[in-house]
C-alpha cells in the first residue's frame, strides 16, 4: 500500500524547523524547508508526544528520509499548522514513508 503512495508525494508544502523557545515561551522557527507531500483529509485521533489522545483532521503523507519532529510547523495550502503526530513506517530496517498527523 505504502509504495504505491510514494508515486503520489508531489503535493508542495514547507517544514518550519523548531529551533527553541524565546524568554516568554514563544516557539521559535528557522527557515522554511520545501517537501513534497501527499494529503489525506480524514477524521481520525492520535496520541501526541504527551499521551493525549488527539483529533487531527488533515494528514501529509512524506518521505520517510525528511527530518520532521512533532515540535516544528508545517505550511500546507498557504496556512501554517502545529504538528499533532508523526507514524513513521519502515522498510528494510529504513523509515520510508512519515505520516503528520495535523
Amino acid at each position: 500500500m505504502y509504495e504505491s503512495l510514494k508515486k503520489w508525494i508531489n503535493l508542495p508544502a514547507q517544514i518550519k524547523p523548531f529551533i527553541r523557545r524565546n524568554g516568554t515561551g514563544t516557539k521559535l522557527y528557522g527557515d522554511a524547508v520545501d517537501i513534497k507531500c501527499y494529503a489525506e483529509g480524514k477524521v481520525t485521533t492520535v496520541t501526541d508526544n504527551k499521551g493525549a489522545e488527539v483529533v487531527s483532521n488533515k494528514q501529509l503523507y512524506i518521505n520517510g528520509s525528511v527530518p520532521i519532529a512533532e515540535l516544528d510547523c508545517i505550511i500546507f495550502e498557504n496556512s501554517e499548522h502545529s504538528i499533532k503526530s508523526i507514524n513513521t513506517f519502515y522498510r528494510n530496517g529504513k523509515p520510508d514513508i512519515k505520516v503528520v498527523y495535523l
